[in-house]
């Protein structure tokens, strides 16, 4: 009976187990990754269109604090994975982003600063801009290095 009971809890367990790592098992596709090999903190918005509609850095109204982990930075000599919205880089370009291009716009610090959130969206300010296609995206090795 106890041998019967123990059987059946190890195929219950080798179930799940199998089921957790075989099924639920997401592979996230990171391969975009854009480098900073500049001195200074740079901010990063992509979008599927040609503009971008929010601000780059997220502050709390109510505190006061910026809102680190809501927004894409990358520290000066360092990198940043990023993750499409929705499935694969590739059929996200494709199929979501206007003209099958990713825009890439980069915000300095001076910039941040020197310009309210409004002018900014309001006048499309930014530091640097790239737009890229899948095409131009493998042939860099969907690596985008940010210099200044």
């Amino acid at each position: 009976m106890l041998r019967r009971m123990l059987s059946k809890t190890l195929i219950t367990y080798f179930a799940v187990f199998c089921f957790l790592s075989g099924c639920v098992y997401d592979v996230f596709d990171n391969k975009l990754i854009i480098v900073n090999k500049s001195n200074q903190t740079i901010f990063v918005n992509l979008s599927k269109t040609n503009s971008f509609s929010s601000f780059p850095v997220l502050i709390d109204t109510l505190k006061g604090d910026t809102l680190w982990e809501y927004m894409s930075w990358i520290p000066a000599g360092d990198s940043l994975r990023n993750q499409p919205p929705f499935g694969g880089w590739e059929d996200y370009i494709n199929k979501r982003c206007e003209d099958s291009t990713l825009t890439v716009f980069i915000f300095d610090r001076k910039l941040l600063k020197n310009n309210s959130r409004d002018t900014l969206v309001k006048n499309q300010l930014y530091s640097k801009k790239y737009s890229y296609t899948v095409k131009h995206l493998q042939k860099l090795h969907w690596r985008i290095e940010q210099k200044y």
